[in-house]
């Protein structure tokens, strides 16, 4: 029995992570499941301080309007002002599960690794989820209301499908620096069953025998 099963998973809405969360919680028996749409309410309700509440006035694709005109830079630069706070949570969610032998999943927008330090303590399986066909993932967006996310109307999120993009663009650009595994969400049953091949893999304890084989 695997004791500590943390596994975070990133991705821009949309490209199918709440579904693949749901399956594996399933598939590993994990009982704790965690959205940070949820802890960037709890951050947005809680902050006290002129920055922080300023970092969360708006939704994460309108936060450039704190840094001027809307360009790639500054939408990204609002991007990762949220993540530094998101990213703070995040890191000290895992570190508590580590910490009691809990088994969690974290689902994410804010995959931004270089402030993620604590996807590389052991035990912990990060992963990135991107759909690189943009009209499959305008499909999918609408679809999420159906299935995942009721009162999410996927057509507000597609009319920001340019800033979800470079957001995924960052995210990837750190996937590749830290030998993170990104899995193309093209065929939602394959994607799923490879990543869920893939995290048992990874948290499969090696047992001395198998260590020695060669």
């Amino acid at each position: 029995m695997v004791k500590n099963k943390v596994i975070v998973i990133g991705g821009i809405p949309g490209v199918g992570k709440t579904s693949i969360a749901g399956h594996l919680a399933r598939q590993l028996d994990i009982d704790i499941m965690l959205s940070t749409d949820y802890l960037r309410e709890f951050l947005r309700n809680a902050a006290e301080g002129r920055r922080t509440q300023e970092v969360f006035s708006t939704s994460v694709y309108d936060a450039w309007k704190n840094f001027g005109e809307r360009t790639r830079e500054n939408i990204l630069r609002g991007y990762r002002a949220q993540g530094k706070l998101i990213s703070r949570g995040i890191n000290a969610v895992i570190e508590r599960a580590h910490r009691d032998g809990e088994g969690l999943i974290i689902e994410t927008l804010y995959f931004i690794p270089d402030q993620l330090p604590a996807l590389t303590i052991p035990g912990t399986v990060p992963l990135y989820i991107q759909v690189s066909d943009p009209q499959r993932h305008s499909q999918m967006l609408l679809e999420r209301a159906r299935y995942t996310h009721p009162g999410q109307p996927g057509d507000r999120l597609a009319a920001q499908a340019d800033a979800y993009r470079f957001m995924a663009e960052d995210s990837l650009q750190g996937c590749a620096s830290h030998g993170i595994r990104v899995f193309d969400n093209l065929d939602y049953n394959r994607t799923r069953d490879e990543i869920t091949a893939f995290v048992r893999q990874s948290i499969q304890p090696r047992t001395l025998g198998s260590a020695n084989k060669p």
